[in-house]
């Protein structure tokens, strides 16, 4: 049965199968469900269901405490307040259209997980198992925070190319000569937008993929995280892996629940869709697949259990994000950005209120005068000090 979407269009005519609709069925618009509704999740609570206990919870290993995990409800993790929240030009804010449309997806993934256990094939299966990838990519911390990352090498090169040339705005006066250390705080609103871009980019990849799911037979359940679709080039070896390298053979893993992972390949046809199921019996495979899962979580690492906890300590201080070089030739401007695994950025805030700009100023200038009393040191610091 085909049923014409009802607010998608075109994009989403997608066959039911079933009990299994395509998300584009489901119209984004919310009603009135919610709407005072501020505690917006970055990792779909429904997701996290598929990776909970017999109690109902998951043992969640933040990144700066990884030897104690703690047993939580999924509803209680993964969120932020107004973390999909947008100013509004006349004023106000809007706090649900993001939600609203992470909800079609949501919805129907407790009946596209039920098909996958019974190793069902379908386009509406591959169709939302493909939607939950691609918000899963998209709308996390970690992705968002190297859009920020971005956004703020460029501020810096920009403001420091208009002191040399004497262009600086009269506000802005007032930090010539600390626009290596200035903090600067993008504003969430652009990193909001720049989802759609990582939409783009992201179904790109998944026309070079073609995907299968794996059923796990260990008694090692599949580990999850808060950035659990994970892509990268299968030929290097997991130390020296470089994250989303995407140029040549491509390999992405996202687990779905403890006990079943979709995987796409370059190297497995056909693209963009879900074309088979198999087994993994080897709990060495199994422990493979959650050491990169590991490797790729970026606040948290959420699991059914205590099994992996030696894994998960081990790849707790590093986190994907990027690095940027700034080359510059006269006022054009370069931002080189490469992808690593590094320590953990701290974003700085974003000052949208004057009482926030007055409590940023008076922290500078103290650190200014705690800087100014410190003792001056002439020696030349050593290779291992400067790197670090």
């Amino acid at each position: 049965m085909t049923k014409a979407p009802t607010y998608f269009g075109l994009w989403g005519a997608v066959p039911v199968d079933g009990d299994v609709r395509p998300f584009t069925l489901i119209n984004p618009s919310g009603g009135n469900i919610n709407r005072n509704n501020r505690r917006h999740h970055f990792i779909s609570a429904v997701y996290m269901d598929g990776f909970a206990a017999e109690d109902g919870r998951v043992q969640v290993y933040l990144c700066e405490t990884p030897e104690n995990p703690l047993p939580m409800k999924p509803r209680a993790i993964g969120f932020e307040r107004d973390y999909y929240s947008q100013k509004l030009p006349e004023g106000g804010q809007e706090n649900h259209r993001f939600e609203d449309f992470w909800n079609t997806i949501e919805t129907v993934w407790p009946e596209t997980i039920r098909a996958l256990q019974a190793r069902r094939l379908s386009p509406a299966i591959s169709f939302n198992v493909l939607g939950m990838q691609t918000i899963m990519r998209a709308r996390v911390p970690a992705t968002r925070d190297r859009h920020a990352l971005m956004m703020e090498a460029k501020l810096r090169s920009q403001h420091k190319v208009a002191e040399e040339i004497g262009a600086l705005p009269p506000e802005m006066e007032r930090y010539a000569g600390q626009f290596d250390t200035v903090p600067i705080g993008i504003n969430p609103h652009e990193t909001l937008l720049a989802m759609q871009e990582e939409f783009k980019d992201f179904g790109d990849l998944c026309f070079r993929l073609g995907f299968e799911v794996l059923h796990n037979k260990t008694s090692t359940p599949f580990l999850a995280s808060d950035n659990p679709v994970c892509s990268y080039d299968p030929r290097q070896t997991l130390h020296a892996r470089t994250p989303y390298q995407h140029s040549g053979d491509v390999e992405l893993i996202f687990p779905v629940s403890a006990h079943m992972l979709v995987r796409g390949s370059s190297k497995r046809g056909p693209v963009n869709v879900v074309s088979r199921h198999r087994d993994i019996s080897d709990s060495r495979k199994v422990r493979q697949l959650n050491r990169t899962i590991a490797q790729f979580s970026y606040r948290m690492t959420i699991a059914r259990d205590r099994s992996s906890d030696e894994l998960i300590r081990a790849h707790a201080a590093l986190v994907p994000t990027i690095t940027t070089e700034v080359r510059r030739q006269d006022k054009e401007i370069q931002i080189i950005v490469r992808n690593v695994f590094g320590p953990r950025p701290v974003l700085s805030q974003f000052i949208d209120t004057p009482e926030k700009a007055a409590r940023l100023e008076a922290k500078m200038a103290a650190a200014s005068t705690e800087q100014t009393e410190l003792p001056i040191v002439t020696e030349t610091p050593s290779q291992t000090q400067r790197e670090v």
